[in-house]
């Protein structure tokens, strides 16, 4: 059982992003602005309603403060990129001219300006870009997590959501509880999102929820911690630990790694000097204010 490795140690997160889904973006304060650029432009709760509206696929990330602020950088590239293509003279479709946030323009002006990358030549330089770039041949750290997931509004057994996942993290750590029993409960309470056995998942140092599960060992809880409307509670169920790649690995798969790598620095240093060229800044007090309006509401 993972309950008689428990640690007594709780984590406490500051803030739950990439994984934990919470709550959607409030547009009380439709014109706050929530991203400002040198030219005087703004991208603006409003702005950002109607671009999920259109962008049904972002509507999952823009649940937390941490996926709403991706969201918002690819509405300021998109900007940075048509204001680039404005510059160069690039035509844009009639039909599309008065689309402020238009993907399908912004797209070509980033592969206009994007970096052309080509595998190495032969296995010598393939070898060298190896040696060169350990960083692309790094595996991650990976866990198998189990989540309980419920709305911060909810009451179970009494008494408030939050508080209950509280006390039994308490008693899961003591041994007298364990967590498939809460998952169970939790399932029982809130049914809309998935509880319990949440599979592999890769952790990256991209949020500070993934960075403090990479931080944690098998059979840690971390949590809970409330983000918007929901509270969460992880178990680390299982965990790989990050390592790197030995050459007799990824001989072979070295060209497409190194055009991979070579794409995704690109990608990264043009949106840098865009965004420094254009002067986009994003406002992270009125960001974090969509969800603290959520939660007060």
């Amino acid at each position: 059982m993972y309950m008689n490795r428990m640690t007594q140690k709780l984590r406490w997160p500051m803030l739950l992003a990439g994984l934990a889904l919470s709550a959607m973006v409030s547009v009380a304060n439709a014109e706050e602005s929530l991203v400002r650029l040198s030219n005087g432009e703004t991208i603006t709760e409003k702005d950002l309603s109607v671009y999920l509206d259109r962008r049904l696929d972002l509507r999952a990330v823009a649940r937390n403060i941490s996926g709403t602020e991706t969201v918002l950088r690819e509405m300021a590239l998109a900007r940075a990129l048509a204001l680039e293509g404005e510059r160069l003279g690039e035509p844009r479709s009639e039909d599309r001219k008065d689309e402020r946030f238009d993907d399908v323009y912004a797209l070509t002006i980033f592969k206009k300006l994007s970096k052309v990358c080509e595998p190495p030549a032969d296995a010598a330089a393939a070898r060298k870009f190896f040696d060169e770039h350990p960083q692309a041949f790094r595996v991650p750290p990976m866990a198998r997590l189990g989540r309980v997931m419920l709305p911060v509004s909810e009451t179970v057994d009494g008494g408030p959501a939050m508080g209950w996942m509280f006390e039994q993290a308490q008693v899961i750590s003591g041994g007298t509880r364990s967590f498939e029993d809460v998952v169970e409960k939790a399932s029982s309470v809130y049914k809309l999102d998935p509880q319990g056995d949440l599979g592999w998942v890769t952790l990256t140092d991209d949020t500070t929820i993934l960075r403090a599960l990479a931080s944690a060992a098998q059979g840690d809880l971390v949590g809970p911690v409330r983000d918007g409307d929901f509270g969460y509670l992880f178990l680390v169920m299982s965990k790989r630990e990050s390592r790197q790649l030995a050459w007799s690995e990824v001989a072979v798969s070295v060209p497409t790694r190194a055009v991979n790598f070579c794409r995704h620095e690109a990608s990264e240093q043009l949106r840098a000097d865009l965004f420094k060229k254009y002067g986009v800044e994003l406002d992270q007090a009125a960001i974090k204010g969509l969800f603290d309006r959520k939660t007060k509401q």
